[in-house]
């Protein structure tokens, strides 16, 4: 059974992000109330870097308490929930198991798994930890953003249930680790037939594309 922890939003604010001051809505806040969930996410919740992040394919950023614990463990200190930017933390499910496609029912709001969630420079400068991005990705513990298949309400204390994606499935964590170490061009096209997310899907098809060029150019003899 998941469990819905905690629901955050977060508020236009400035960061410092080396020479730059950027917006940014990665500082949440915890709501206590029912939230309204519509296909681009979070009633409430500001979106600043539209280029990279939201849409309906990364509607809503979840993380598990679980992968929180973890954190914990790794610093010797508690995090809050909501510092790194996710708008729901749930618990009872093992995020490094989940795949593409994979759905959470909770009563209300039905998600959808559809990315992994790349650590950037905002992270790194949000989370008071020396190299915290470098290590979030070493850990390989991202969290994962959602689609919303039924729009509705979430609220902590929400129960619901885990569905499996019906098709040839890859995990979460596979895409994670394409965007860093780009898996061979049959590897892509599979990748490419999941329902992941529209930021990532160009990403891949270009690689694709530069590919199947390169292999079409004649070879110097």
């Amino acid at each position: 059974m998941i469990t819905v922890v905690s629901v955050h939003v977060g508020v236009r604010q400035t960061l410092s992000v080396g020479q730059r001051s950027v917006p940014t809505g990665i500082f949440k806040t915890r709501v206590d109330d029912q939230v309204v969930i519509s296909r681009l996410g979070l009633a409430g919740d500001a979106v600043c870097d539209d280029r990279h992040h939201g849409g309906v394919d990364q509607a809503v950023y979840v993380y598990t308490e679980e992968d929180y614990a973890f954190w914990a463990r790794q610093y010797r200190r508690p995090f809050d929930a909501g510092g790194f930017g996710e708008n729901v933390v749930i618990r009872g499910l093992d995020a490094a198991e989940l795949a593409i496609g994979d759905r959470l029912r909770l009563p209300n709001v039905t998600l959808e798994v559809s990315a992994p969630r790349i650590p950037c420079g905002v992270l790194a400068a949000a989370v008071p930890e020396p190299g915290f991005a470098k290590a979030f990705q070493k850990a390989a513990r991202p969290g994962f953003y959602c689609r919303v298949i039924r729009t509705g309400t979430v609220a902590a204390g929400d129960e619901g249930s885990f569905e499996a994606y019906s098709g040839p499935a890859k995990t979460l964590l596979t895409v994670y680790h394409a965007n860093y170490q780009t898996p061979p061009l049959d590897g892509l096209k599979a990748l490419l037939a999941l329902p992941i997310d529209q930021r990532t899907r160009k990403k891949f098809e270009k690689e694709v594309a530069k590919r199947e060029k390169l292999a079409l150019s004649p070879h110097p003899q």
